[in-house]
Order: C-alpha cells, then structure tokens, then sequence
C-alpha cells in the first residue's frame, strides 16, 4: 500500500508510473474511475464458494422432494417449518392491511353520503343524528375491511406460497419465482370469470410479482444475505429456541427431583427419629418398673 500526502490508494504506484510516461490524462482517469466504481461494490456479498454458512446448508444428497418433505412437516413440539409459518404469517398481514384499507376507504364513502343524502333531513335530535351517522360509518368499515381483507389476505397467501414452494423445490432464490408465484397466484383469483380474466390476473399477478421480487432480492442484496441465508437461520434459531425450551424443562425437572429427594429424606429421618424416641420410652418404663431388692 503507497501513501502519498497523507492518503492511501492501492493505485497510486501504477498512477504515478503511467504520469511519468505521459499517460496523465487517459489512463489515469481510467483507473481512477475503477477506484471510484470500487466504492459502489457491495462489502458483504456472499461468496457460495466459500461461506460456511451456504455450504453447510446445500447438501449433494438433498433433492427437492426431500425439501419439500422437510417444509410441510411438523418438528416433535407439533410446530410448522420456518417457510409454512412465514407463509401464514404473510397472509395475516395482507389480511390486517387490507382490512385497514378497505376499512378506510368504505367509511369515508359511507359518511361523505350521509351528510350529502341527509342535508335537509329532519332527526328527533342532534344525538339521533351523531347515532345514525356512527352506524353508517361503522357498518361501512366492517363491509369494506371484510371485503379488501380476505382478498388481499388469500391473494398474498397464495403468491408467497408458490414463491416459496418453488425457491424451497430448486433450492435458490431468483426473479423468476416471484413471477411465476404472482402469475399463478393472479390466475386462481380470477378462476370463475372465465378464462380471459384469468389471463389478465396472470398478468397482473406477475407483474405485482415481479415488483416484490425486486424489493426483496433488493434488500437481500443490499444487506449482503440470500434467501437461502436466511431459511438456514431460521432452522438454527428454531432448534436453538428447541434446545432452551429442553434445558429449561429439565432444569426444572431436576429441581423438582431434588425438592422430592430432600422432602423424602426429611420424612425419613423424623420417622426413624420418632422410632428411635418410642424405643428410648419403652426401655425407660421397662427399668422402672423393675422390683428393687432390699435385704433385711
């Protein structure tokens, strides 16, 4: 590593090299547009090659069957795998959100027609009236989040369950299941309009499929983890989670076990000691009540 004037450049000898020969003001410029373009590269890719992580969890024996078979079944405690709870997970918040928005959207609807229908309309009060406006706007809430909810919710579900089914099978993460999943995805939501609408839910389900894997394969990418990092992990706080969950039930087990173990010796011990006592009584009244002999 050359330093020059306090700073440091692994390029510097070459550029000092190439402004002795004259070459200033190409290659110079060159190579200090690859140090520039250097600042940009991501720090933390992942190398498959050399990761332990990635290496550890790609096996040769493993197939996608196997994979599969790993994802829909359920560990000794009853729980689901890792990707069936993230895929539960995912249709309880498109769910939520999408209760929110429709929500939302068909209270408004609902107060901006009373006040426009009911202008001139007479009530017994003006408490009657606050009433009847609360229950347009509280039954338009309920309609309109049922509504938005369940298809946001099934429609959500169903593009991270493909997704996930298909990147668990090839065992990567790539563009290309985000698109199929929302394309699939789109299609079974518009199955009973007919084949036409199915064909633009198709598209309209890759495309929102394409734009979330962009996000996600974004993020990834920015963070410097994959997909397959994190499925690894997950596995790993699952079983860590499992082996404290073991060693505190045993610990408390065997406090159990001490606490019985001291409370039976105790027991123990009072009953010899009250046996003991009850001996020690009868020897004592025995030799009192053995005649003395007194000579005349």
């Amino acid at each position: 590593m050359a330093t020059s004037r306090g700073y440091n450049s692994k390029y510097y000898t070459t550029f000092a090299t190439l402004r002795k020969n004259g070459w200033r003001s190409m290659t110079g410029s060159a190579l200090l547009s690859l140090n520039v373009l250097k600042v940009f590269e991501n720090p933390d890719k992942i190398d498959k090659a050399s990761s332990p992580t990635a290496q550890s969890w790609v096996t040769d024996v493993e197939t996608g069957e196997d994979r599969l078979r790993k994802m829909f079944s359920y560990d000794e405690f009853g729980d689901p795998s890792p990707e069936l709870q993230t895929v539960t997970q995912s249709g309880i918040m498109g769910f939520f959100t999408g209760s929110v928005i429709g929500g939302t959207i068909h209270s408004r609807e609902n107060y901006m027609k009373f006040m426009e229908r009911n202008q001139a309309s007479a009530f017994y009060s003006h408490l009657d009236a606050k009433k009847r406006l609360q229950d347009k706007v509280m039954t338009g809430f309920f309609r309109g989040a049922w509504m938005w909810g369940w298809r946001l919710g099934l429609f959500t579900l169903s593009i991270t369950f493909f997704t996930t089914t298909f990147s668990v099978y090839r065992g990567k993460s790539s563009l290309l299941e985000y698109i199929t999943g929302g394309a699939l995805a789109g299609s079974l939501y518009k199955f009973k309009q007919g084949p036409k609408p199915m064909i633009s839910g198709c598209i309209i389900g890759g495309g929102l499929g394409t734009i979330a894997g962009c996000v996600s394969l974004g993020v990834l990418y920015l963070t410097g983890t994959s997909m397959e990092e994190v499925r690894y992990w997950q596995y790993k706080w699952k079983e860590e989670k499992q082996d404290a969950t073991l060693q505190k039930f045993r610990e408390k087990r065997q406090r159990d076990m001490n606490i019985l173990m001291v409370t039976h010796e105790e027991n123990a011990t009072s009953e010899f000691l009250k046996e003991e006592n009850k001996s020690c009584n009868g020897t004592t009244q025995n030799s009192n009540n053995i005649p003395k002999l007194t000579g005349d």
